[in-house]
C-alpha cells in the first residue's frame, strides 16, 4: 500500500502503531478517560498555538454538541457521548486518509448530517481519501461517490454510486440497495421501442407515468396505493401477473390501469 507515492510500513516495520497521515474512527471508540473532553481534542493538536487549539477545539465542540461538555473527563461520559469525543478526536487535525468504521451507529440522524457536511468541507479543503464502511445502503448512498460492496469477502460490484444503484449485476446486489423490479420481456407491450434481454433490474423511479396512451412500455392495474412518508408507494399488476413496485407523486385508486414508460439511463 501506498500513499503519496511513499510505502506505508506496517508493525513489523514500526514501534509506533498507526500512520500519521492516516486515522481511524471506529465502533470501538478510544479516548483519554482521565482527561476531559476539550483536553481529548488538545491532545491531537501537537505543534498548535493555544489560542490555536483554543478556536479548533471550540469548532469541532460545537459541531459535535459537547460545548457543555468540554471540562467533563471522558469517563464519565455516556457512550454516545464518548463516540462523539472519539470522532471530535479524528476530525481535529484532518488527515490524508480518514477511515470510518461504522462510526456513526450512536448518533441521531441530524447529527450525522451536520457532522458529515462539516467532513465533507473539510475533506475537499484537505484533499483527503475518506473509506466509509457501512451496512446501511440509504447510509452509502447518501454519502458516498463511489460503491464498492462485498459479499462473503469478495468484490460483488463497484464504481459511481449511480452506476452500481441502477445497474446492479444481480438480484441480490439489486435488493441490497433498496427496492427493485425484475422486468420481464412478456410484461413489454408489443409496440415498445425499449430494446431489452429477457428480464432487467429497475427501480421504481425508473417507471415514468404516461400522459398519452399511444406510446408506453408497461401497462399496469393498482393493487395497493400507500405513502412510505416520501412519496407514493404503488403496487401494480401486469398483463401477466407480475408484481411491479412504483413511486408516485400522488395517490392512484386501486383497480385503476396506468401506462409507463421505462428508464433505463
Amino acid at each position: 500500500m501506498h500513499l503519496n507515492n511513499e510505502k506505508v510500513l506496517g508493525p513489523s516495520y514500526n514501534l509506533i502503531p498507526g500512520h500519521d497521515g492516516m486515522k481511524l474512527v471506529s465502533q470501538e471508540f478510544y479516548v483519554l478517560e482521565n482527561h476531559t473532553v476539550e483536553e481529548n481534542i488538545f491532545d491531537k493538536l501537537i505543534g498548535y498555538t493555544n489560542e490555536s487549539k483554543v478556536k479548533r477545539a471550540a469548532k469541532i465542540l460545537k459541531l459535535l454538541e459537547l460545548s457543555n461538555l468540554k471540562d467533563t473527563r471522558a469517563k464519565y461520559l455516556s457512550s454516545g457521548q464518548k463516540q462523539r469525543v472519539a470522532i471530535a478526536r479524528a476530525l481535529a487535525v484532518i488527515p490524508k486518509v480518514l477511515l470510518l468504521d461504522e462510526p456513526f451507529s450512536n448518533l441521531d440522524k441530524l447529527l450525522t448530517e451536520k457532522l458529515f457536511s462539516f467532513i465533507v468541507q473539510e475533506v475537499k479543503k484537505n484533499k483527503t481519501a475518506v473509506i466509509l464502511i457501512t451496512h446501511l445502503a440509504e447510509e452509502a448512498l447518501k454519502y458516498a461517490t463511489s460503491l464498492l460492496v462485498m459479499d462473503q469477502g469478495k468484490i460483488v460490484q463497484a464504481g459511481e454510486k449511480w452506476a452500481v444503484y441502477y445497474k446492479p449485476k444481480n438480484s441480490k446486489l439489486a435488493g441490497l440497495l433498496g427496492d427493485f423490479n425484475i422486468i420481464k420481456q412478456e410484461d413489454l407491450e408489443k409496440k415498445s421501442t425499449l430494446k431489452t434481454a429477457s428480464k432487467i433490474f429497475l427501480r421504481p423511479d425508473k417507471l415514468k407515468l404516461c400522459s398519452s396512451k399511444s406510446t408506453y412500455d408497461l401497462e399496469l392495474t393498482i393493487l395497493h396505493c400507500s405513502y412510505n412518508g416520501r412519496c407514493y408507494e404503488l403496487l401494480g399488476e401486469s398483463k401477466h401477473g407480475n408484481s411491479i413496485i412504483v413511486y408516485a407523486a400522488k395517490e392512484f385508486k386501486t383497480g385503476q390501469t396506468l401506462y409507463f414508460n421505462l428508464d433505463q439511463n
